[in-house]
């Protein structure tokens, strides 16, 4: 008996695990574009972000829409930067199903600790860091560095009012630049802080999208961060702040693992099984799904593809550049998609897209959903690539 196609609704997509590798973020959202100098340093901008081992701190995550606060979470964490190691206590915990969420980098457990209650998630997928990368083009774009990397001195401490520099990201692939801005120094949580604007260096389909960025001026990592984007006419916005810093702090092993006693119930939920392929030619082998051809911008690379079974089974290709991020995904499910609320075409069939710090396209085709997913990577060109996706073989 054929077993009909699944529905989701194309919002709902967003928040799925795709390709193994969004639970993190989505869990967090703690950001990832990053910028970074300092007139006393002298090393590499990538070589001092990577060189913090652990952060301590406040983390504030707040949510706006049209300029009003729609939720603020406050939480006490612990993180490793550059993995999925963290621990997260929030704050305002009755306003949660969890209070403290733990990672040690391949499971994720979520507690309940009112009902004395833990659901534990097994995180899949290779670990990708583009944040060192990126950063490191963000502030030459800035002018705040020189060739090899190295930040610029200004000549005075503490920090000045300085004047603006702006550039663009040097990326291969010219047409998907972004325009990055030095704007000022600051101070975030008692720290000094460079801060960074980021939008479309063009004036194509994202120039509703604009990212500012505070970044540590001795460690080069992000005190605060704020994504706004334009949705459907309105305007949204995420601000993650990390205040009480410290780094390198030393942190026991037993911050990274759950609490569990005798009393507590553990439960795993079934989540679908995914495999790893270095090639596209590999997934091909393996699959009953045929694999998409898309044609990617030059600079990209594949980094890997995937293979997901059970209740869902789908293929999906991740692929890298200069610390962008862009995914094609097909699954055997269809979305619920209204031919009214589409904003482009895919081979005649009506596609959406949604909006973010990470901007996806979907549509339907022969009884499968796609999503093409980019991070740093304008709509126009994540249209382009999905157009390139011949649906119909």
């Amino acid at each position: 008996m054929t077993r009909p196609p699944l529905r989701f609704d194309r919002r709902t997509l967003v928040a799925l695990v795709l390709l193994g590798v969004a639970l993190p973020a989505v869990l967090w959202t703690s950001g990832g574009a990053i910028g970074d100098t300092s007139p006393s340093v002298d090393a590499n901008v990538t070589e001092r972000y990577r060189s913090v081992d652990t952060l301590t701190g406040t983390q504030t995550v707040v949510m706006r829409t049209n300029d009003t606060v729609t939720s603020r979470n406050v939480a006490d964490v612990t993180l490793v930067p550059g993995t999925d190691q963290r621990r997260v206590r929030f704050r305002n915990a009755s306003d949660r199903q969890y209070e403290l969420q733990v990672s040690n980098g391949s499971t994720l457990w979520l507690h309940d600790t009112d009902r004395n209650a833990v659901t534990a998630i097994e995180l899949t997928g290779p670990p990708t860091e583009g944040t060192a990368t990126r950063l490191q083009q963000l502030v030459a774009a800035a002018g705040l560095t020189d060739d090899a990397g190295r930040p610029q001195s200004v000549g005075v401490s503490p920090l000045p009012a300085l004047p603006r520099h702006a550039g663009v990201t040097p990326q291969s692939d010219a047409n998907s630049s972004y325009a990055v801005e030095f704007v000022e120094t600051d101070t975030v949580g008692g720290r000094d802080a460079y801060v960074l604007d980021v939008s479309s260096a063009a004036n194509r389909s994202e120039a509703h999208y604009r990212q500012r960025l505070w970044v540590d001026a001795e460690r080069f990592y992000p005190l605060r961060q704020q994504t706004a984007w334009i949705d459907d006419g309105t305007r949204r916005s995420v601000t993650t702040t990390y205040t009480n810093v410290t780094f390198d702090a030393q942190v026991s092993a037993d911050a990274f693992r759950p609490e569990v006693d005798a009393d507590t119930t553990v439960r795993r939920p079934d989540t679908p099984d995914t495999e790893w392929y270095r090639s596209s030619a590999d997934l091909e082998a393996q699959s009953s799904i045929s694999v998409p051809e898309p044609t990617v911008p030059p600079a990209f690379e594949l980094v890997y593809a995937t293979r997901t079974t059970g209740r869902i089974d789908g293929v999906g290709l991740r692929y890298a550049a200069d610390g962008r991020d862009l995914t094609v995904a097909k699954f055997s499910y269809t979305l619920d998609i209204d031919p009214d609320e589409r904003d482009v075409t895919i081979d005649g069939r009506p596609a959406t897209f949604d909006y973010g710090p990470t901007t996806s396209l979907s549509w339907n085709c022969n009884g499968y959903g796609y999503t093409v997913r980019g991070t740093g990577v304008e709509a126009d060109r994540l249209t382009e690539v999905a157009r390139s996706v011949d649906c119909r073989a």
